[in-house]
């Protein structure tokens, strides 16, 4: 179940530069890692204040903004020009982004509900969990993975509206170097107890070998019978021809900004590929799977993306 909280109304023009816009010392530096994490951002924010009904409910996505597209989504009349006509291109993908969330999220709360207590972020970006969890979620214990520079303008942003709850602990990586076992040997992680992991908006932009080197550290190092939740990209020759021509045109608007789509899986390929490092499937959820779940009944034609499946998989026992 979603958790909801009220937040205040976005502040007016007046004094909104000064208390909208981080220092510039502040900022992460340039890198893929930090632009994903602010377009996830954007999305969600974006449909937080504009979509109707909501899929997933995120009223601290806007506090995460920063630079103009803060100023683009405070106002209705910019976030129309810019995010739903000129960048239209990308509407699917904030389907999808919120689509992979709430899906996330449900499995994750079933988790909670069965008695996990630990939950790992991997790549957490701009994610705001720890913000809304709620009483259900108090003996939770929360690791968020990231690089540094992207954490420390995070902790900053999350100060100005309160700082971040005592359940999460914040773990400095670099997972391009680094497996996450080897991060959260760090932490205050327990590699015996079940966890449940969410990996979003990442494995399009890593090689096949990476993508299943980074599953396979988590397999190899958590619990039996914990969660990973994560989304992948379906080549084009398995897509229909309105499909293909979709994720065709977002391959190219991604690769004219330097980050190109690397790697797509086949559902069942993924799953015969996991299977051998302790992984089995528990969902595998198409296109259409999450929209009848989450888009049923909109009239506004806001859908998820044709091309991304999100996978719900356990790690198996061993031996």
């Amino acid at each position: 179940m979603m958790t909801n909280a009220s937040k205040a109304p976005a502040p007016g023009a007046a004094g909104m530069q000064a208390r909208w816009l981080p220092p510039a010392a502040a900022r992460p530096e340039g890198g893929r890692a930090s632009r994903m994490a602010l377009g996830a951002a954007v999305a969600r924010a974006t449909h937080h204040r504009y979509d109707s009904p909501r899929v997933f409910d995120d009223p601290y996505a806007f506090d995460m903004l920063y630079g103009h597209w803060r100023w683009v989504v405070a106002s209705r009349f910019l976030d129309w020009l810019v995010l739903r006509k000129a960048l239209n291109v990308m509407r699917p993908v904030y389907g999808q982004v919120v689509a992979r969330s709430r899906f996330s999220e449900d499995a994750l709360h079933a988790a909670i509900a069965r008695g996990v207590r630990q939950y790992v972020i991997v790549g957490a970006g701009l994610d705001t969990f720890a913000l809304r969890a709620g009483p259900s979620a108090a003996a939770l214990r929360i690791f968020e993975l990231d690089h540094a520079a992207s954490q420390a303008l995070k902790r900053r942003l999350i100060d100005r509206i309160g700082g971040a709850p005592a359940i999460v602990e914040y773990v400095a990586a670099d997972l391009e170097s680094e497996s996450v076992s080897a991060a959260l040997a760090r932490s205050g992680f327990d590699p015996g107890r079940p966890a449940f992991f969410s990996w979003l908006g990442t494995t399009y932009y890593l090689s096949e070998p990476a993508v299943l080197a980074t599953l396979q550290s988590i397999a190899e190092n958590a619990a039996a019978g914990s969660e990973v939740v994560f989304d992948f990209c379906v080549p084009e020759a398995s897509l229909g021809g309105r499909d293909r021509d979709e994720l065709a045109a977002l391959k190219r608007f991604v690769a004219r900004r330097g980050e190109p789509f690397v790697s797509c899986f086949l559902p069942a390929q993924l799953a015969a590929n996991v299977f051998p490092h302790g992984l089995e499937v528990i969902e595998n959820a198409s296109p259409d799977r999450l929209e009848q779940r989450y888009f049923s009944g909109r009239t506004d034609g806001f859908r998820p993306s044709r091309f991304a499946w999100v996978a719900h998989m356990r790690v198996r026992q061993r031996g």
